[in-house]
């Protein structure tokens, strides 16, 4: 990730804290603390409500998996598998929900990731939102898209490290800290990050479509 892109995320964190904390919920937040909190426990394969609200805060029902590749990915979770293309690769082999009358097969960079985050909570998210702020995203297609996956998270961990260093990124996690009450051990720098880049995903998003529109 390049300097620039680094000094332009810490500055709209900085400038645009208030609006980035107030469009977030506690809600959301509690919820992804249950989840976090049930992993712990163990034996997730039988844990029917662990995955039924990790599918729903992670927007799995919508995304177009069938119920093979829920499955397996819950099995992938419950192995503690942590190779990124190990997984991206097994996804893929398995068909999406039938569209029409042909049946697809995708690469779940996203998923993947929360598969990785769950087992490791210092391991950063890569969504649709972070893109918006990063400017990265991986390119191909099939299979040929795993190795660019690699590279996009790669550098996405290297960018939250640098991020968490900065004294102006580190105030507003401590900000979120006391807003909503969560120590670390409740919720990783890690998470609170990506709640921010994820927040400041949808205001970016917000706001293209408001140029739009006039």
């Amino acid at each position: 990730m390049s300097d620039e892109i680094i000094t332009e995320i810490i500055k709209e964190i900085d400038e645009k804290q208030d609006d980035i904390l107030d469009n977030l919920n506690l809600e959301s937040i509690k919820v992804y603390s249950f989840l976090k909190d049930e992993y712990v426990k163990g034996n997730i394969q039988e844990n029917s409500v662990f995955q039924f609200v990790f599918k729903s805060f992670y927007g799995m029902n919508q995304a177009g998996l069938s119920d093979d590749q829920k499955r397996r990915f819950f099995e992938l979770l419950s192995d503690k598998q942590e190779s990124l293309e190990y997984i991206l690769s097994e996804l893929y082999e398995i068909p999406r929900k039938s569209r029409k009358l042909n049946n697809s097969h995708s690469i779940q960079f996203g998923f993947a990731t929360k598969l990785l985050h769950t087992l490791n909570n210092n391991k950063p998210i890569y969504d649709s939102l972070v893109v918006m702020s990063t400017k990265k995203k991986p390119n191909g297609s099939g299979r040929d898209k795993i190795h660019s996956c690699i590279e996009v998270y790669d550098s996405l961990e290297k960018l939250y490290a640098e991020l968490k260093e900065d004294c102006k990124i580190k105030n507003v996690i401590s900000i979120f800290r006391s807003k909503f009450n969560m120590d670390n051990k409740s919720i990783s720098d890690t998470k609170i990050l990506d709640f921010l880049m994820w927040s400041l995903g949808k205001l970016k998003t917000k706001e293209k479509k408001t140029l739009n529109n006039s």
